[in-house]
């Protein structure tokens, strides 16, 4: 192998990674121990009393039992808010634990493969936390991978990767899914929008208030209840709607065939069902690999959480016509898309920008007045704007005076917008 190929699926209780390997079928998973669930590992680690020594999984609960370890789990949760943990009178940051968790889980990829090389990594989360997003670069810049090498995407953009590499009868029509675990229970939408080029891949995520805890599985009486649940939850969700297939993952779907009788048989009514409890992880893996190539295997515009929804464009004059510059296009990743551009203002005292959403011919313009900046005659202010996003719906615009060389120069203006492109 040129390099590993890696997806993590990094949750706040557990963590499973897939592999690429050449002539398989699909990604596959990193084995942690040889217990009943050898894929998943606890997300936390720990330390050893009296000693800078981390340990994780089977080793880590070991300690922990016998009173040598001290354990620091929800690592995600940690990293989220760049909370601390004090142990034997030392404070630890988030950072510093999660960097520590990676590099454990790592070295254990590395003997399995026997190269530490990483060609890509692409890691998976719940929710895009900009604290949390910034965290888990910092932990990879502090294993020394290269940015250019590590991802970022959410959970609804793993499943899309993940449905739309299987066969296409599979997402004909929509797919969904149903990941429970002990966070809630979430559901999952995918549709494409053809007829339009290119072709939209849509995807929806919403937790349900049904969310049950997973320790009344424990009863015969708390299954029948949480059955119930989920036929209920199925039932109000896939209701009109046309389903080429059902994913089932998470936690909580563990068994489900001794548990989910009534919803399963719901489910499987003229659609295809299936268990898969390294989903995310794997359909990161199928982002890692498309981050690999010259040119994409998905030639369609993804909307769902973590990427861009709507254009950001503005009007320009280029060799003496009018143009459309966008500065940031739909469906790209918002946490890695920074922009900016120069232009010099022509007889004109505010910048407009035009939101457009897809399939809108005309879109929303937005105006920022450019009062604060220096008077000077026509043609001789030179401004930088850059965008920036906090999410896939919020731009952070900043309007920078350049001045014009040495006759005018930079007094150091800017003007600040937040922008939300609902």
């Amino acid at each position: 192998m040129e390099g590993l190929i890696l997806g993590y699926d990094l949750c706040n209780d557990y963590c499973r990674i897939s592999c690429y390997e050449p002539g398989q079928l699909e990604p596959v998973d990193l084995a942690f121990s040889e217990e009943e669930n050898p894929y998943v590992v606890q997300t936390a680690i720990c330390k050893k009393r009296n000693k800078e020594e981390w340990l994780l999984g089977e080793e880590a609960y070991k300690l922990v039992l016998t009173g040598e370890g001290i354990l620091v789990d929800k690592l995600i949760r940690l990293a989220g808010k760049e909370g601390t943990a004090t142990i034997e009178n030392k404070c630890y940051s988030a950072k510093e634990m999660l960097t520590t968790f990676l590099s454990l889980t790592l070295k254990q990829t590395y003997h399995k493969y026997g190269t530490r090389e990483i060609r890509m990594l692409v890691i998976t989360v719940q929710t895009m936390n900009l604290q949390l997003l910034d965290t888990l670069v910092g932990c990879t810049d502090a294993l020394n991978i290269p940015r250019e090498k590590v991802h970022i995407i959410s959970h609804t953009e793993s499943f899309m990767y993940y449905v739309t590499s299987q066969k296409k009868d599979l997402w004909a029509h929509q797919a969904v899914l149903f990941d429970l675990n002990s966070e809630g229970l979430h559901y999952y939408e995918l549709g494409m929008t053809r007829g339009i080029q290119p072709n939209v891949a849509r995807v929806e995520h919403e937790p349900l208030e049904e969310g049950f805890s997973l320790d009344i599985l424990e009863h015969p009486s708390g299954r029948k209840l949480a059955d119930s649940i989920m036929l209920s939850c199925g039932e109000r969700m896939m209701q009109k709607k046309l389903i080429s297939s059902v994913y089932l993952t998470g936690k909580g779907m563990d068994r489900c065939q001794d548990w989910a009788s009534d919803f399963l048989k719901m489910a499987c009514n003229k659609r295809r069902v299936f268990l898969c409890q390294n989903l995310f992880a794997k359909g990161a893996v199928y982002a890692a690999c498309d981050y690999v190539r010259e040119k994409t295997a998905y030639p369609y515009v993804g909307l769902c959480e973590g990427r861009i929804q709507s254009n950001v464009s503005m009007e320009v004059m280029h060799e003496g016509k009018k143009k459309k510059l966008v500065l940031a296009a739909e469906g790209g990743n918002w946490y890695e898309t920074k922009s900016m551009v120069d232009v010099i203002l022509d007889d004109m005292d505010s910048l407009f920008l035009t939101v457009t959403k897809h399939g809108e011919k005309e879109g929303r313009m937005v105006e920022i007045p450019l009062h604060e900046f220096p008077k000077r005659p026509n043609r001789t202010t030179r401004i930088s704007v850059i965008l920036t996003f906090t999410s896939e719906r919020d731009v952070t615009v900043r309007v920078v005076d350049r001045g014009f060389g040495e006759f005018f120069p930079s007094e150091n203006a800017m003007i600040k917008r937040e922008i939300h492109l609902a």
